[in-house]
This record gives C-alpha cells, sequence and structure tokens, in this order.
C-alpha cells in the first residue's frame, strides 16, 4: 500500500509539471519597462503593461509556472516543447487586460538545425513599418482572441532566432490591436539591425548639467557574488506616495564590485539584489560632486 501512494504521488508531481521549461536567468525590475534574460542576452520590450508576478492579484510577469489552460493555447499553436523554451507568462496590470506568453527557440551550434525547427510562417501576414518587420496571425479560442507574433531576432544564415509573443485578450475587453501592435514593433525595431543587449535603466530629468552628478558605489568584500549575476539598483530616497521610485539599475556580472553613472544631485537608496530580487546588500548614498570632480 506504502508503495501505491508514493506512486501515485509522482504520477501527480508529473502530471501537474509542464512539459514546456522556462529559460532561466529571466528578471522584470519593477519600474522598467523592459523582461530581461541573461541566458540568451535578450530584452523583450513590455512597456508598462508589466511588473513582478504579484500572488495576491495574479497580475505581473513570472518565470516559473505555466498553466494548462496557457500549455494548451502554446500546443494548439504549433510549439513543439523540445525546440521552444518559455522566457515569461502572465496577466498585463493596469487599464489593458491581457495576459502575454513569450517563447524563444532553441539554438543550436549545428548550422541550419534551429532554423529548421522554427514554427512554420505559413499563414502568417507581414506587419512591416520604418523601425521593422515581424510576422502575425490572429485567432479566437474560448472567448478569447489571440494575437500571436513572432518576432526577428537574431537573423544569421542558419542560425535564426525568433522570439515569439502571444498576446491573448478577452473578447470582452477586446477593441483594436493598435496597442499590441505598437508593442510588438518596438521589438522588432529593437531587434532590427546589430542588437546590443544592455540591460539597464538610467532616469536622468536634471535642470541642467550644474544638477548633475556621479553615482558611484563599491560593493563590500563580503557581498560581492563571484558566480552569480546580480542586479544593482538605486531608488531616490524621496519615496512618492510610499512607493520607491526606481532611478538606476544595471545588471552586475559575477566578481563585479563597483560601477559609476550620471543621476541628479541628491540621496539615494542603493540595493544589491539577485535575479530573484532578494536583496543581498543596501547604502544610502548622497550624489553632490560636479560631473567634473
Amino acid at each position: 500500500m506504502k508503495a501505491f501512494y508514493i506512486l501515485f504521488g509522482l504520477f501527480l508531481l508529473t502530471s501537474c509539471r509542464s512539459a514546456y521549461q522556462f529559460t532561466p536567468k529571466g528578471f522584470i525590475v519593477d519600474g522598467d519597462e523592459y523582461f530581461v534574460n541573461v541566458e540568451r542576452n535578450l530584452s523583450v520590450y513590455v512597456g508598462d503593461n508589466f511588473s513582478n508576478y504579484d500572488e495576491r492579484t495574479k497580475t505581473g510577469l513570472q518565470t516559473a509556472y505555466l498553466s494548462h489552460d496557457d500549455q494548451k493555447i502554446i500546443k494548439k499553436l504549433g510549439y513543439d516543447a523540445t525546440k521552444y523554451t518559455v522566457l515569461f507568462n502572465g496577466k498585463s496590470i493596469g487599464d489593458t487586460t491581457f495576459r502575454l506568453i513569450s517563447l524563444i527557440n532553441n539554438k543550436s551550434d549545428e548550422r541550419f538545425k534551429n532554423t529548421k525547427e522554427l514554427l512554420s510562417r505559413d499563414g502568417f501576414e507581414i506587419k512591416k513599418t520604418a523601425e521593422g518587420k515581424y510576422y502575425y496571425r490572429t485567432t479566437t479560442l474560448n472567448k478569447q482572441v489571440i494575437y500571436h507574433a513572432m518576432v526577428p531576432f537574431k537573423q544569421q544564415l542558419g542560425r535564426e532566432e525568433y522570439v515569439s509573443l502571444i498576446y491573448i485578450i478577452p473578447e470582452k475587453y477586446f477593441k483594436n490591436f493598435d496597442h499590441i501592435e505598437d508593442l510588438a514593433i518596438s521589438n522588432a525595431s529593437m531587434y532590427r539591425q546589430h542588437y546590443i543587449f544592455t540591460p539597464s535603466r538610467t532616469e536622468i530629468l536634471c535642470p541642467d548639467d550644474s544638477s548633475r552628478g556621479h553615482f558611484d558605489y563599491r560593493i563590500p568584500d563580503q557581498y560581492i557574488q563571484k558566480e552569480n549575476y546580480t542586479l544593482m539598483k538605486g531608488f531616490s530616497a524621496d519615496r512618492d506616495e510610499g512607493k520607491k521610485q526606481l532611478i538606476i539599475y544595471r545588471l552586475v556580472q559575477p566578481g563585479q564590485s563597483y560601477g559609476s553613472f550620471v543621476v541628479c544631485k541628491g540621496n539615494y537608496q542603493i540595493e544589491l539584489t539577485d535575479l530573484r530580487h532578494n536583496v543581498i546588500w543596501k547604502d544610502i548614498i548622497t550624489v553632490d560632486k560636479d560631473l567634473d570632480n
């Protein structure tokens, strides 16, 4: 009987596990407009529609769990779990209500292998503007409108990579695709030529040069992460309605201990966190020196 319960437990565990795997080392920093994946050296523009996943409201992006319904949608759209991994999925915040699932095809050092395994673009239309192009098609499923976009990320012959953006919109909220198309074309524009992976943010809204200064930090030796990527975030010391206002963030390489940025003069709270936003070290710094000092 004990063996039966063990086998039954294993069955439940494996039956609930998604066949689709998440690409590791993905994150979004609250206050920024990009999802970042270090493993694939890419950023995905999501605008102000998403933040980190909120367990209470069930909104925001996450990189750990794919619901049974989302798995069915991905499978129905033709994605093979052995050829694609999931970057993220989640529900939007704010006035526009939609869900978004993003995937990317696996890459291989073997020439033409990943290209041959790409999802077929048969039945897709081309959305083309002066900023870039992507492939798309729309469909409906269970009273939901699905806007399915495939955006060329890297187009090296024989090693093409595509970012898939699957926007799922309840029919009762559906009006038009303008907002969704703006998000998709923003990514197409970003990837179009010589894409450089620079996961960072700096907000500089200072009156003039004399009100700017260097934002310098040095991580104490005991907090330097020699083997893992971390995030350095800087927040204004003056909170807006009790919320922290993100001013800067940078991806910190393993072993890196210091950095310098240009921001408006003032007081800042800095935080070193892991990619899951667990705080490793924090401090308060004052930026008061002129840029040429």
